[in-house]
């Protein structure tokens, strides 16, 4: 789909590359032929940027592309950054106060990667320059900042944060809402979220039980192995959308969680706090 992208050039929007296409230019190649036929459309700096972003992209350069394209339509990097892409989360305390991350979670389509606040939380930073595209779950808004803020490392500019892709699909709702209306479901950790990730930290720093820990990175890592199958079904609906569809690929399975979640801790947190129906953070 990237190479069928004409709004991130100068001076064209959604509604010019949509006059492009229908003008029979569906690609870069075609455009680098017949685009200076087509005055109206292709400015002659609109064409200097396209041969440019020939050479962007065959240097991998991802983040060129993501200052240029709109940010609801970063899910067209996928086409040529997915296996390349790293699928995080993390995981804070509360308030009151300024929040700081206890673990993170990172998952490649291959490899799951943990963090732990006292552990190997600052491996983080170098794990992620291996990568050329994030994809979040609120994390423009959420995750992003904080690693910001808290690591001081630098992320992939380009960036695909599945909640505003989802919504502008008409899914509304969190991530586990998300799952569930794409009928996935979590088995020993269904009914958890972020504010019992709190308590599991809480829980793990109050008495030492590993199984405490360990119940919050099967949660956190959830989180993660989730995210390809969110985003193999917002890239298809989006390119829906587009002259550029052709059939369906199969849907991604979420592999394994590495982690296990514990139930007696589970329920222990649940009886102390009186928690049946868990409030809702985020």
């Amino acid at each position: 789909m990237l190479t069928n992208t004409f709004c991130h050039l100068p001076r064209i929007g959604n509604v010019t590359e949509r006059k492009i296409w229908d003008a029979g230019i569906p690609s870069w190649e075609e455009a680098r032929t017949n685009g200076g036929r087509h005055p109206k459309l292709f400015s002659k700096v609109a064409l200097e940027t396209l041969a440019e972003s020939e050479d962007r992209l065959g240097n991998g350069e991802s983040d060129w592309f993501a200052q240029r394209l709109p940010r609801n339509e970063t899910w067209r990097l996928c086409s040529h950054f997915k296996d390349r892409a790293a699928f995080v989360d993390i995981e804070t305390t509360s308030g009151p106060g300024q929040v700081h991350i206890t673990t993170i979670a990172l998952f490649d389509g291959k490899r799951l990667l943990t963090y732990v606040h006292g552990r190997n939380l600052e491996a983080f930073c170098d794990d992620i320059r291996e990568y050329s595209l994030l994809v979040t779950f609120n994390g423009r808004c959420f995750d992003a900042p904080i690693i910001q803020r808290e690591l001081r490392t630098p992320l992939p500019e380009a960036h695909v944060d599945l909640r505003f892709v989802l919504r502008s699909l008409g899914m509304k709702g969190g991530l586990k809402s998300c799952e569930k209306q794409m009928g996935l479901d979590r088995n020993d950790l269904e009914g958890l979220d972020g504010y019992f990730a709190v308590l599991l930290w809480d829980e793990y720093q109050a008495t030492g039980d590993e199984r405490a820990l360990e119940t919050l990175l099967a949660y956190n890592a959830a989180d993660v192995l989730s995210m390809p199958v969110l985003l193999a079904h917002a890239y298809e609906a989006k390119l829906r959308e587009t002259p550029f569809f052709t059939a369906s690929p199969p849907r991604p399975e979420i592999p394994e969680n590495p982690h296990q979640a514990c139930p007696e801790i589970i329920h222990r947190i649940r009886k102390r706090f009186g928690l049946r129906f868990l409030p809702k953070m985020r």
